[in-house]
């Protein structure tokens, strides 16, 4: 694990700031509590995978949640191509035990939704009455992790981003078996985010004109804008603030965003969406992911390099 930026030190068991690789465990147990209902563990501890594939023409999403009291788990695939959405999801109160205090490689299951992994590959499958899918994601070492301050005496929140992974990917819509492989991008999220919660975020994939591959994981409003990051044939950029452009209805909206000096400009206009709406007990969350097709260009040594490609972006706020 190499420390690549530092913040300052308080309140972890890690130093704020940006490491190379993955931590060795992110454990949250010195603010977990005894584990009951009205715990940290359970009220205000949330922890997450997110794992997005595609191409020019699918992108599929796929996650598994734990936020204390509530888990949830999603699966969705959308055919850019023909415009179609297959998708199924499960909400269980109280769905992982006091005790399951995760890291990336931990097994997560919820239901017929499982993501495992062993000797560098992880699998995330899903089985279903209204379809099935299967990924395998090949890991590797260009991943960062990020461990961000809080507020309110909430003590830290940690996160792992890694892009541009080999995935292999199957999943049947009830009558045809399709066999894709595709460029994916792995979230894995724990801790003790602010109570009130908002951010916007982006996950892109795509090439530039000269052929070298490119990632983007660019936030707003959440951990101090300091996970806002570049892949470029596996080498880290690092960026700044970023501004979001966008109006209601934002399923429909050109979604604009700029590095706030310049150096970074995508453009998407969403061609599908997924939105959930949640209000239970003291938790909130509400959230649009749109997708499709994103082009923009970023500056490198005074040049204009331009890119093209798919991805995500997502406006979310949560009163958690």
């Amino acid at each position: 694990m190499k420390k690549i930026h530092e913040l300052h030190k308080s309140g972890s068991l890690y130093p704020y700031g940006i490491y190379g690789g993955t931590v060795d465990q992110p454990s949250t147990k010195l603010w977990d509590g005894n584990g009951s209902i009205t715990s940290p563990r359970r009220t205000k501890r949330k922890s997450w995978i997110f794992i997005g594939a595609g191409d020019e023409d699918i992108f599929i999403g796929f996650a598994i949640v734990d936020a204390g009291f509530l888990s949830k788990a999603f699966a969705y695939v959308y055919d850019l191509k023909n415009n179609k959405l297959i998708e199924d999801g499960i909400d269980i109160p109280l769905g992982f035990p006091n005790s399951f205090d995760p890291n990336l490689l931990s097994e997560w299951k919820l239901k017929n939704f499982c993501i495992s992994t062993q000797n560098g590959i992880m699998k995330a499958a899903y089985s279903g009455k209204k379809f099935g899918l299967n990924l395998e994601i090949e890991l590797n070492d260009n991943g960062l992790s990020f461990i961000c301050p809080s507020k309110n005496s909430r003590p830290f929140h940690y996160t792992f981003k890694n892009m541009l992974l080999n995935v292999k990917a199957e999943w049947n819509d009830g009558k045809i078996l399709h066999k894709r492989d595709l460029l994916g991008a792995i979230d894995f999220s724990k801790g003790y985010p602010p109570r009130h919660t908002f951010w916007n975020w982006t996950s892109f994939m795509g090439k530039t004109d000269d052929g070298r591959t490119v990632g983007l994981n660019l936030v707003d409003g959440f951990n101090g804008n300091i996970e806002n990051v570049m892949w470029v044939d596996g080498k880290h950029r690092m960026y700044g603030k970023i501004l979001y452009d966008y109006q209601p209805p934002i399923i429909s909206s050109k979604w604009e965003i700029n590095a706030a000096d310049a150096s970074l400009q995508l453009v998407m206009e969403p061609k599908g969406a997924r939105k959930e709406n949640i209000n239970v007990l003291l938790m909130k969350s509400k959230f649009t992911q749109v997708y499709g097709p994103i082009s923009g260009f970023y500056k490198e040594d005074g040049k204009q390099i331009n890119i093209s490609g798919f991805g995500v972006m997502e406006e979310h706020e949560a009163l958690w």
